[in-house]
């Protein structure tokens, strides 16, 4: 059991000095600094809230609902016109991939079956860029 410990230890400091992590790692410290992103996420994050609300409504309204959706994209196109929210999401996109990857080579490993999906971990990491290399 110690030995599996250390081991996973071992892969989370792999994964925290991964340029991946580092890369998302500073663009999310450098969007908690820059004020006019932080509003304009905060802003995308309570309309898409008000959107989940008003489609959870026992009494649904399709008007309010289309209104609502309608200020949600206006929210994320507002959003996505910063450069750093744009990189910041891709990095962190970046980085689900990466941990994605990782749990499939350890569901291969551990039961010998990949996800359905066909889209899994080839092994080789030049093919996805998953290992961070």
């Amino acid at each position: 059991m110690r030995e599996v410990m250390m081991k996973a230890q071992e892969l989370a400091q792999a994964i925290l000095q991964s340029e991946i992590y580092q890369t998302m790692h500073t663009l999310e410290d450098q969007m908690t600094k820059d004020e006019a992103a932080t509003a304009a996420v905060a802003a995308y994050m309570e309309k898409r809230s008000n959107v989940e609300l008003l489609l959870r409504a026992p009494d649904f309204d399709a008007e309010k609902v289309a209104a609502a959706g309608q200020e949600l994209e206006d929210a994320q196109k507002a959003m996505d016109a910063y450069p750093l929210v744009k990189d910041m999401r891709e990095a962190q996109q970046r980085f689900q991939d990466m941990m994605d990857n990782v749990n499939r080579i350890l569901r291969l490993v551990i039961t010998g079956e990949v996800e359905d999906g066909g889209s899994g971990c080839s092994g080789n990491c030049a093919s996805c860029g998953g290992c961070g290399h």
